[in-house]
C-alpha cells in the first residue's frame, strides 16, 4: 500500500507518478472539493479502485464536537456546504469503507458500502507489558510535549516514563481519546457512578487521558486526590503504553438518537453509535477488562467485557463487580488478549483486506457493465418478492453477455430467467443463524472474473462473511 499524506496538486506529474503505482486509492474523509472530485474521476477512468474511508457521522455532528463549526456551520465558507460536498465526493468513488454499519447505511443512497473494522498494529501491542497493580502507575510525556504536533511522525521523540508517587497497589479506572467525547461523558451518567466508586474504594483512581478541558466541570464531582490526568497527545506507537496502565477501561457513549440527515439515514441511532469499536479493540489488545455502554458499535466485541445501559446504577454495579473480582477479570482479559492479537490487528487481517479490495473492484466493474465473455448475467435486484406459484416464463429481467466491455442486451433466455428466480430466493438461506444468501452472488462473479483474467481454473478460496468467519471451503464448479 502506498501512503501519501497530502496531494493538493493532483495534476502534478510527480503526484500522478506516485499514485500510478497503486491499484487501490483510498481517500480519507475530506472529499469535499472539486479538485479532489476531479482527481477521483481521473483515477477511476484509469481503472483504479477509488475508495473513501469515513469513520464519523459528519452529517449529524453535535455542537459539542470541535468539528461542528466546519461541517454544520460551514465556517470556511465552502460552496457547496461541507455535507452536500461530502455526498458529491462519495458519488465519485467506487465504494465507501467504514467501521460502522449505521454509517454505511446513512450513505447507502449514494455509494456502495463495505464494513471494515479499525485495527491497531500488532507491532505496537505484542511486546506490551500490562501493569500489575502491585507495580507503580506511570504517566508518559516527551521532552518538549507542546511541540509534539510539529514533529515528524516518523521520528517521534523518546517517550519519558514518570512514576506516579504512591501509586503502588492502586487500581486505575481509565479512559483515553479525542476531544469529541464531551456528550459521551455527560449523557452516559458514568461520572455519577465514578463518584460513588471512588468514595467507596479509596484505593481506586480515575485516569482521564486527553486534552479536553471542557469536562473539568464534571471532574469537580470526583475526589481531587483520586483524579489523574494524562496528556493525550501521543503518537500511535506510544498510545498502548498509556492504555496498559489501566486496571479497568471504560467506554461511555451518548445514546440520544439523532437524525442522520441523509436520504438513507438510519433512525433511532445516536451520533456516538456511528463511531467505531476501536476503543474496545485497544482494551482487548492490552489485556484490560472493560465496561462500556451497550450500543451498536460494541455489539460484536462487548461479550468479551461488560456492556451496560446508561444509568448511574448500571455503571456503578459493573465497575464495583470488577473491582471486587479484579483478579478473575484480569485473568480473563489476558486470555482475551491472546485472541485479540491474532484476530484484531492490522497484520493478521491484511489478507482479508486485500480480498475485500479485490471484491470491491470486481463488483464495481460489474456495476459499470464489465462482463465475463460468453456468460449470461441477470439483474440481482430483479423480482425481490416472488411467489412460489409464479411461472419462470413470467419473469423478464435485464441480462447481458458477450465481451467484458459490452453492455448490450442478450437475447431472451429462459435459463437466465430461472436464474433470476433462484437469485431472488437465495438471500433467505442461513447457516447457524448466519444469513449467507447475500454473499453467494458476488463472490462467484468475482471468481469468474479472476478465472478470466488469469486464463486458468483455480480452487475457490473460503467464502468469508463480513465478520471474517469462513463458512465454506469447496472447489468452484463451472458449466
Amino acid at each position: 500500500m502506498y501512503y501519501l499524506r497530502s496531494a493538493l496538486d493532483w495534476h502534478n506529474p510527480e503526484v500522478q507518478a506516485k499514485l500510478g503505482w497503486a491499484d487501490v486509492l483510498l481517500f480519507q474523509r475530506n472529499v469535499i472539493g472539486p479538485e479532489i472530485w476531479d482527481a477521483m474521476s481521473y483515477w477511476k477512468a484509469l481503472r483504479k479502485i477509488v475508495l473513501v474511508d469515513l469513520d464519523d457521522g459528519y452529517s449529524c455532528i453535535p455542537a459539542s464536537n470541535p468539528a461542528f463549526p466546519h461541517w454544520i456551520l460551514n465556517t470556511p465558507g465552502l460552496d457547496p456546504d461541507p455535507v452536500p460536498a461530502l455526498e458529491e465526493g462519495l458519488r465519485h468513488a467506487d465504494a465507501l469503507i467504514a467501521p460502522n454499519r449505521v454509517l454505511l447505511q446513512d450513505w447507502a443512497h449514494v455509494v456502495a458500502g463495505y464494513y471494515w473494522q479499525n485495527f491497531p498494529s500488532i507491532l505496537d501491542y505484542q511486546d506490551l507489558q500490562p501493569r500489575d497493580i502491585a507495580n507503580p502507575d506511570y504517566l508518559f510525556s516527551y521532552p518538549d510535549a507542546p511541540e509534539l504536533k510539529k514533529l515528524n511522525p516518523d521520528e517521534p521523540p523518546p517517550l519519558l516514563q514518570n512514576e506516579r508517587p504512591g501509586s503502588k497497589g492502586r487500581l486505575v479506572i481509565g479512559w483515553g481519546g479525542s476531544i469529541s467525547h464531551v456528550d459521551s461523558f455527560v449523557y452516559s451518567h458514568v461520572v455519577e457512578a465514578l463518584a460513588r466508586i471512588l468514595k467507596e474504594f479509596p484505593h481506586v483512581d480515575f485516569k482521564f487521558c486527553g486534552n479536553d478541558d471542557r469536562l473539568d466541570f464534571l471532574w469537580k464531582e470526583l475526589p481531587k486526590d483520586q483524579f489523574i490526568r494524562q496528556n493525550g497527545v501521543l503518537p500511535r506507537k506510544d498510545w498502548p503504553q498509556v492504555v496498559s496502565q489501566f486496571s479497568i477501561g471504560i467506554a461511555p457513549m451518548d445514546m440520544r438518537p439523532v437524525e442522520g440527515k441523509t436520504a438513507s439515514q438510519v433512525n433511532n441511532y445516536s451520533y456516538d453509535e456511528r463511531r467505531s469499536s476501536l476503543k474496545l479493540t485497544e482494551y482487548l489488545c492490552a489485556g484490560v477488562p472493560f465496561v462500556a455502554t451497550r450500543c451498536h458499535p460494541y455489539e460484536e466485541l462487548g461479550h468479551l467485557g461488560k456492556l451496560v445501559e446508561n444509568t448511574p446504577d448500571a455503571w456503578y454495579n459493573a465497575l464495583r463487580e470488577r473491582i471486587l473480582g479484579y483478579d478473575h477479570f484480569k485473568t480473563e482479559a489476558m486470555k482475551n488478549r491472546q485472541w485479540a492479537l491474532k484476530k484484531l490487528t492490522i497484520e493478521n487481517n491484511a489478507e482479508r483486506l486485500i480480498r475485500l479490495y479485490a471484491k470491491i473492484g470486481e463488483e464495481a466493474q460489474a456495476r459499470t457493465g464489465l462482463r465475463v465473455p460468453n456468460t449470461t448475467f441477470v439483474n440481482p435486484e430483479v423480482a425481490t418478492e416472488i411467489d412460489e406459484t409464479l411461472h419462470v416464463e413470467e419473469l423478464d429481467p435485464p441480462f447481458w453477455s458477450g465481451h467484458p466491455h459490452e453492455v448490450g442486451r442478450a437475447p431472451y433466455d429462459v435459463k437466465a430467467k430461472k436464474g433470476a428466480r433462484d437469485v431472488a430466493r437465495e438471500p433467505w438461506m442461513t447457516a447457524a443463524d448466519l444469513e449467507i444468501g447475500s454473499i453467494l452472488e458476488y463472490p462467484l462473479t468475482a471468481k469468474l472474473n479472476q478465472i478470466y483474467r488469469e486464463h486458468e481454473r483455480r480452487t475457490e478460496e473460503a467464502i468469508v462473511a463480513d465478520d471474517g468467519r469462513a463458512i465454506a471451503d469447496q472447489p468452484l464448479e463451472t458449466t
